[in-house]
């Protein structure tokens, strides 16, 4: 581990114990009623039909030209699905809306879409104790979630009954409780494996803290939430740039189906998988800099070929990586750059990449 003084407030607390941080104003969407696994089924990446009720996966939203509109988390649940998604790039929940894209497409299903997004209040609760922590005072007790047989997904799960209905979340009926207030819990890996996102109504959201705060649970710092996702390789809306393609986000086996029925966007997923490979990948690009001097290399920085002027790739979102002592940053970057023996630069400065998440190792060219 890197020295202290770049770990923001919480970070360690995260990585060796317990802490707590604010998850932002997510995109909450429900879509209820009969047909709506299978009309959201049509829309996304991910085999929903597979899904048993309370399970869940990631997904890619592609538009027609199978671009990515949104990588989401999507949980089934006994009526419907919960599609759950980082805020968009401004963070005022402004601008392309899903709810909106996929009522584009809604004629004659039988189902209902709520975009919910402003009725609840969402937290963090991440950490290898986070998981003991919640078999105590949570309701239902926390559980680790079964991967589908045959496929190598995230443990994406809803701590609730099977029976537990997405109208009633709607209707603001949530299927438990957190330290004696109502919440829904999701059990996933948005800060590493076994992290939970705790769903409340927003009024409740300070009873919640206080109660947390009182036990002495450790506030993440927004810094600290950001380096471990980075940390992690979790792209967010900030690193989906125009005309990106699932696969280049190295999430094949977590959120798409290659044997599913037809979806807005397939032909072009399925002609990528034939072709066998995409022309960019998504990785962490280190920088060789003091990181108390300040960014070498912040969001829109292009990654070049030493000695050469052409760009290979944009950094999308950067920051101190504890876990290096370096900069890292993520990015979409052009797989020729990334060969063995080819050395990279940005703004100067020597660079590498790596593999994500680094919390299984790194590999990548050498500064």
């Amino acid at each position: 581990m890197a020295p202290v003084s770049i770990a923001p407030d919480g970070y360690r607390d995260l990585l060796d114990h317990l802490a707590w941080g604010y998850a932002g104003h997510r995109r909450i969407i429900f879509v209820v009623g009969e047909d709506a696994v299978r009309f959201v089924d049509g829309f996304c990446t991910a085999p929903l039909a597979a899904l048993a009720p309370g399970a869940g996966t990631e997904a890619f939203f592609p538009d027609a030209r199978g671009q990515v509109l949104l990588w989401a988390t999507i949980l089934r649940m006994a009526d419907g699905v919960w599609i759950d998604a980082d805020p968009p790039p401004d963070g005022d929940g402004k601008g392309w809306s899903l709810a909106t894209h996929l009522d584009r497409y809604h004629i004659r299903e039988r189902l209902e879409i709520v975009d919910a997004s402003d009725r609840f209040a969402t937290l963090f609760l991440a950490g290898p104790a986070a998981g003991a922590w919640l078999q105590r005072e949570a309701s239902p007790p926390a559980r680790i979630a079964d991967d589908l047989p045959g496929r190598e997904v995230s443990p994406l799960a809803l701590m609730a009954p099977q029976h537990s209905r997405v109208a009633d979340v709607a209707a603001g009926i949530l299927p438990g409780h957190c330290a004696g207030i109502p919440a829904a819990i999701l059990q996933g890996e948005w800060l590493g494996p076994g992290s939970y996102l705790v769903v409340v109504p927003r009024d409740d959201a300070t009873r919640l803290v206080d109660r947390w705060r009182g036990e002495g649970i450790v506030e993440a710092s927004a810094a600290a939430l950001e380096a471990v996702r980075r940390e992690e390789g979790r792209p967010s809306p900030c690193d989906v740039p125009p005309r990106a393609l699932p696969q280049e986000f190295g999430r094949d086996g977590a959120a798409i189906s290659f044997t599913k029925g037809c979806y807005l966007g397939q032909e072009t997923v399925a002609r990528l998988d034939a072709l066998g490979h995409v022309n960019r990948r998504f990785v962490g690009i280190v920088t060789a800099a003091d990181v108390s001097a300040g960014p070498a290399a912040g969001p829109g920085a292009t990654v070049t070929i030493r000695g050469a002027l052409d760009a290979v790739g944009t950094i999308t979102s950067a920051g101190p990586s504890p876990r290096l002592g370096e900069w890292l940053g993520l990015g979409l970057m052009r797989t020729q750059a990334l060969a063995a023996g080819v050395e990279l630069e940005v703004a100067g400065v020597p660079a590498r990449w790596v593999q994500l998440p680094l919390s299984r190792g790194t590999s990548g060219g050498v500064a």
